[in-house]
């Protein structure tokens, strides 16, 4: 009998508000599903419950066939963070009901491990809370496939890996015998693995055979079905408004009541899913660039960076050293490198947040500048509406437009921002970010846990935009849909322009 995962009108609400509602699909021992969806969709939510972590309200999820199957999480629990190497690869065999791993399945972890990027063989009594986050995600990806399962559920595995481990990703995921079940907002990912794409959308799932391509395609014509229905609605509602009132003066007379009902019923029926459904393409809302047509220096130096040189004070070496570099205004500059190279660090110098060992940044006279720090805190009891006005100083109203922009809802809007995804996290921050007039944006890692709408508002800003950009990001598809102009690559202390294609760096960093 073929193994398979079957999900079964899956229902699930938090504090009242639905996130699944009647979720359905299968997913076969040859098959790689990619869950896909907008940030607070319930996609995590869903593949906790296909594990077993998470009870649905209704619905049950069925396993057909004797089936092992390995869960990897998009970040360590605390419990997870606690333990060494060795104690967490001993969990999660005890989690798949296997005996302690032998000699011979260490040597598989200490493999993939290393294939993407992270030796692990003189790490094992490491805690897991000392590495970083890409660390401890090559450390659960490894240990799953060393497990050989039946299938494999992965939560973002893309996340925190750099450039070049996620191409090497790519390449086992390919290998891996078993059927795989994930969550990635990553093209590149999805393309080279899926073999169907589920769209998690306002509570139910629309599958797609391939890839993402093949997913758009769908899409498209699932929005304009939906555009078909909208207008037709629209219709009926104008037609029925034109004749509601003289079937009202016909029933005050005494003649067709039972029209004038019929037609006012249908009408406010009409009326109310016409306003909850609203229009299909008002879903692909973008961003309002405030000030972007503010005097830029027009082929002017923005920013020179000269003999800038980093070195912690307990460590041996220096991060990068006898750095010389320019931004000019126009420049779209992508910051390259391996995870652990010095790329923030370097960022935090650029911005004054860390002071330099030596050397100097200097920016020009009345140059502005903004900078989206991947890990920006806020206060937990403010709203986004708040956060937003205070900090761009804008009204109420001008406040609601920019998150409105950014696809907040006024519920979300008004929500402490405590209870946002981290996707509505992100999405607050680019608003700030280039909200501010800047004529130099930089950008570390913006494209981490965002899903595709606020991929594609990101990438459309900074396309627009005409302040020069210095982006660093881990995601492939994303640099060449940027295009930058030039390359700066960090590599052995030292951080070079280099005026090559992406694929020859890459092989250059390898």
């Amino acid at each position: 009998m073929q193994k398979s995962i079957q999900v079964k009108k899956l229902e699930y609400s938090i504090q009242e508000r639905p996130i699944l509602k009647g979720v359905s699909f299968t997913c076969t021992e040859r098959e790689r599903l990619c869950i896909f969806g907008e940030n607070g969709a319930g996609k995590s939510t869903l593949l906790k419950m296909v594990c077993g972590e998470i009870e649905p309200d209704a619905g049950q999820v069925q396993k057909n066939g004797h089936i092992r199957f390995v869960y990897v999480s998009q970040e360590f629990s605390d419990e997870s963070k606690a333990k060494t190497v060795s104690q967490y690869i001993n969990s999660v065999f005890e989690g798949a009901k296997m005996a302690s791993p032998s000699e011979s399945l260490y040597k598989k972890i200490f493999g993939f491990a290393k294939t993407l990027g992270f030796p692990l063989e003189s790490r094992l009594e490491k805690i897991c809370s000392s590495m970083s986050g890409g660390q401890q995600k090559v450390v659960a990806i490894s240990t799953a496939l060393a497990l050989s399962p039946d299938y494999i559920l992965l939560d973002e595995p893309e996340n925190h890996l750099d450039i070049v481990s996620r191409m090497a990703l790519i390449e086992l995921l390919q290998e891996f015998r078993g059927a795989i079940l994930f969550i990635s907002h990553d093209r590149l990912l999805i393309d080279s693995i899926a073999t169907k794409v589920g769209e998690l959308a306002d509570g139910r799932m629309h599958i797609s055979e391939g890839g993402y391509d093949e997913y758009i395609e769908m899409k498209m014509a699932r929005i304009g079905g939906l555009q078909r229905a909208f207008d037709a609605e629209a219709k009926r509602i104008k037609q029925l408004s034109a004749s509601i009132g003289v079937l009202a003066a016909k029933a005050f007379r005494g003649k067709e009541v039972a029209a004038y009902k019929k037609a006012k019923e249908e009408l406010a029926a009409l009326k109310e899913a016409h306003g909850q459904s609203g229009r299909p393409e008002s879903k692909s809302t973008k961003i309002k660039l405030q000030g972007t047509e503010a005097r830029l220096h027009g082929g002017k130096l923005l920013c020179r960076v000269k003999d800038l040189a980093f070195k912690y004070p307990e460590a041996k070496g220096r991060i990068f050293d006898n750095t010389n570099l320019e931004v000019r205004s126009g420049d779209r500059i992508v910051l390259l490198g391996r995870n652990g190279s010095g790329k923030s660090t370097f960022l935090k110098c650029l911005t004054g947040k860390e002071p330099a060992t030596a050397g100097e940044v200097v920016l020009a006279d009345g140059v502005k500048w903004s900078y989206f720090n991947q890990h920006a805190e806020f206060d937990q009891e403010q709203s986004a509406l708040q956060i937003v006005c205070q900090q761009l100083n804008l009204d109420d109203i001008d406040g609601r437009a920019a998150l409105g922009a950014m696809r907040f809802d006024t519920h979300r809007m008004t929500t402490a921002s405590k209870h946002l995804s981290g996707g509505e996290r992100m999405r607050m921050r680019f608003a700030l970010a280039f909200g501010a007039k800047p004529d130099f944006i930089i950008l570390d890692e913006p494209t981490n846990h965002i899903d595709e709408v606020t991929w594609e508002i990101l990438l459309e800003v900074c396309k627009k935009t005409k302040s020069s950009i210095l982006l660093v990001t881990h995601d492939y598809e994303f640099i060449k849909e940027f295009d930058p102009s030039i390359f700066w690559l960090i590599q052995g202390q030292t951080i070079a322009v280099r005026y090559k294609e992406l694929d020859e760096l890459l092989d250059e960093i390898r």
